[in-house]
Order: C-alpha cells, then sequence, then structure tokens
C-alpha cells in the first residue's frame, strides 16, 4: 500500500517526502517505494528521538552517525534536507553546525533545516553560524500559536515555514459532523461548530479550507499532510483558493483561541521543548 500511495504522488505531480529516524520504520518504507525513482523525489529526514523522547543531545559523532543510517533505511546516497527534530537534540551549536555544513560539504545532504524551533532557538542557532533552510512546525486554524513569534522570525531571516499536522489530528478533516461525534479530549465546542458553518456557508470541504487557509497564510510555503490511502492523496492534491472574505472569516473565529493559547511552542508535551 505505501508503494501505491507514493506511486500516485509522483504521479499527481507531489515530490515533497518527509520521514525521521524517530517515525519507527518510515525511512525504511519510503526507501522500498522510491527505489529506482529517487532523482524523482526530494526527501526530507530528521535526526532526534532515536530512544524515545528520553534521547540525550547529539554529539557530531551521533549526528554522522544518524545520517548514515538513515541513508541505509532510505536506499539512498543523500538526503535533500537534515532537520533537526527538536532543540533539545542539540548538545553544542558549533559542533552540530560543524558537522552538519561537514555533511553537506560531502553530499550527503544537501541542505540542512530546523523542527520545532521557537523564535530564541532559531536566534541562537544563527548566532552559532548556522543556515537553515527550512524550519518544520505544528500549525493550523486550531493551533495559531507559531504566529506569535516562530513565523515572524522564519520570515525575518529567510527560513522557509512548513506546517505539519494540518488538520489537528482529524479534527479538521469534516469527518466529524457535528460536536458530539469528535473525541472528547479534542474537542473546541464552540470554534469546531463555527468553522464547520462557515466552510459550509462557502461551499467547501471543511478539509480542503483548512489545507488552503495554511497556505493563504504570509511565511508558509509547504503544508505537509498524511495519506493512508492513495485516494487520500488524490482528495489532498486538490488545494483550492479560498475567497478572502472566508480566510478572513476562519481567521477572527480562531483568533480568540490562539490568544487563550498564548506563545505556548510546544503542544505535544506538558514541559515546553521550544523556546
Amino acid at each position: 500500500e505505501s508503494k501505491v500511495i507514493v506511486d500516485k504522488c509522483l504521479e499527481l505531480g507531489i515530490n515533497f517526502f518527509d520521514t525521521a529516524e524517530g517515525y519507527k520504520n518510515s525511512e525504511s518504507v519510503l526507501g522500498r517505494a522510491l527505489l529506482g525513482r529517487r532523482q524523482d523525489a526530494v526527501i526530507a529526514t530528521k535526526y532526534g528521538f532515536r530512544e524515545g523522547p528520553t534521547t540525550p543531545p547529539y554529539s557530531a559523532q551521533d549526528i554522522e552517525q544518524a545520517v548514515a543510517k538513515s541513508l541505509r533505511n532510505l536506499q539512498t546516497d543523500y538526503v535533500d534536507i537534515l532537520q533537526i527534530h527538536y532543540p533539545s537534540f542539540i548538545k553544542d551549536a558549533n559542533e552540530t553546525i560543524a558537522e552538519l555544513e561537514r555533511l553537506r560539504a560531502v553530499g550527503k545532504i544537501r541542505y540542512y533545516g530546523l523542527s520545532n524551533f521557537g523564535p530564541k532557538n532559531i536566534r541562537d542557532f544563527l548566532d552559532a553560524g548556522g543556515k537553515p533552510v527550512v524550519n518544520q512546525i505544528g500549525y493550523n486554524l486550531l493551533w495559531r500559536s507559531p504566529e506569535l513569534g516562530i513565523i515572524p522570525e522564519c520570515i525575518k531571516n529567510g527560513i522557509s515555514v512548513l506546517a505539519y499536522s494540518p488538520l489537528q489530528q482529524g479534527l479538521l478533516t469534516g469527518k466529524f459532523k457535528k460536536l458530539s461525534d469528535v473525541p472528547e479530549g479534542r474537542r473546541r465546542g464552540k470554534l469546531f461548530s463555527k468553522d464547520s458553518q462557515i466552510c459550509e456557508e462557502a461551499g467547501v470541504e471543511m478539509s480542503k479550507a483548512a489545507l488552503a487557509w495554511i497556505l493563504q497564510q504570509d511565511g508558509l510555503d509547504v503544508v505537509i499532510s498524511g495519506a493512508s490511502s492513495a485516494q487520500q492523496v488524490v482528495e489532498n492534491s486538490r488545494i483550492i483558493t479560498l475567497d478572502s472574505d472566508v480566510v478572513r472569516k476562519l481567521s477572527e473565529v480562531t483568533e480568540p483561541l490562539k490568544k487563550k493559547i498564548g506563545p505556548t511552542l510546544d503542544q505535544w508535551s506538558a514541559v515546553d521543548r521550544c523556546e
């Protein structure tokens, strides 16, 4: 099934694939699916989470070993973008950057970037001489905290923003027709109803509106959307352009939640790993 999904992506002109050493056997699956077609794909992977959330910071040797393993898994000689999965995986910024630059010089990576880095993390990395091309962050209609610092910092420094979790764990897929259908732990009562109503009045599916809204925000270059079937790939590829009035309404409805959440950057951990 994975190969069928990748086949459909390439057929539709989707050539950017994001993975990580911490995503179980994802790299190996992608490597097998792309066998013989490496030149048709742009592969981004990450190092970190080798031993789960408690993985200690990486030394230069750790980074070298992680990349070597990723290359074996992906069955390739190079990755297009190597990302640091979280700032906590940096042992010493100067050592990290020196190793990333070495890997780039020998052709094992083409570019390097960041993932889940907050404004201060970005500034510290740049001050140490780093030249990241991307910062991958969680961002969607229901999680807009990055607008309070991360996205402006990236725009200021010419760093492309890649948005993951664009549908907030399924809440914005449109599969939940009413609030009572939403798992209790993921409910955003009034927001869910209002977002749904705006999309219905505009005559667009919620999932397509959610993806389009992200791409119509300043500084956003890529939306990383998962798919468990070839049909989902087809659906996700049908990107629309929202009327500016719809974009405004969706932003206005979710603005109070953004303010309530505030500058919290890490929605996956009780202890913020970004700053």
